[in-house]
């Protein structure tokens, strides 16, 4: 499988002081009633979206929570199918450049939320024609805030937005099992040793099957999944990161 590469923050001041928790009154940010099925859209580049062997899964992640979430909101909004693709492993480079590690770079790996302060502070440099442009705040955020329920992430896809997640990984999330027709991890009562962290960006829920659909920095070699609620509550309880924009 490719690499890994999401830290654990060492505190989680950022979560209790952004909470999405505490704009969910908001028209825009409810929790949907049971039986919701929603889908923002899986970018039709996904199987070129591949991090290899590297530990920039927090570059790969975040950019995809950003492309989804562009594209979905521009489509609702003024009825354009634009594609929006972003530089990841730029993200990658400048997120290591302000998280709490002195040793990184050279050593891999970084936060979730290192990768939202540059994407606040400085944005994101947007791919267009296969050239990535320079780093513009335009193409980056000015609000962002975590979750720390499976409700909460449910009303952030209810309301457009995809989610960024920073979690462990555990060695059953490896192979996906085809079932009904689809691809599934986290199904098993024992998932297994932990290899590492990882960050991958969430674009559907579905309450029918219980589950969230996300698509990993793989490339080809690892297809859009589905994990349980239950075991995506397990994981942000682990000291997971989910975040999402609230910028709108």
């Amino acid at each position: 499988m490719g690499g890994l590469g999401r830290r654990e923050p060492k505190n989680f001041d950022h979560v209790a002081s952004y909470p999405l928790s505490a704009v969910l009154s908001e028209t825009a940010y409810v929790v949907p009633p049971d039986g919701t099925e929603k889908s923002l859209g899986l970018p039709w580049w996904w199987k070129q979206h591949d991090q290899g062997q590297e530990g920039s899964c927090v570059g790969f992640g975040c950019s995809t929570m950003m492309s989804v979430t562009n594209h979905y909101q521009r489509l609702v909004t003024e009825g354009r199918d634009l594609t929006y693709r972003y530089e990841p492993r730029w993200l990658y480079g400048e997120a290591q450049l302000v998280d709490e590690w002195s040793d990184t770079p050279p050593e891999e790996g970084t936060s979730v939320n290192a990768g939202c302060k540059i994407l606040k502070d400085v944005g994101h440099r947007r791919v267009q024609n296969g050239v990535a442009g320079e780093p513009n705040l335009a193409s980056g955020i000015s609000a962002y805030r975590w979750a720390t329920t499976v409700d909460e992430l449910r009303a952030a896809i209810y309301s457009g937005l995809a989610v960024a997640i920073g979690v462990n990984w555990y060695s059953d999330f490896d192979q996906p099992v085809y079932k009904d027709s689809e691809w599934w991890i986290g199904q098993k009562s024992n998932l297994g040793s932990i290899r590492g962290g990882h960050c991958v960006g969430l674009f559907r829920m579905s309450d029918r099957r219980q589950a969230f659909r996300f698509m990993n920095s793989w490339g080809d070699a690892y297809p859009p999944v589905w994990l349980p609620y239950a075991v995506m509550q397990r994981l942000i309880d682990e000291n997971g990161e989910a975040v999402a924009i609230t910028d709108r």
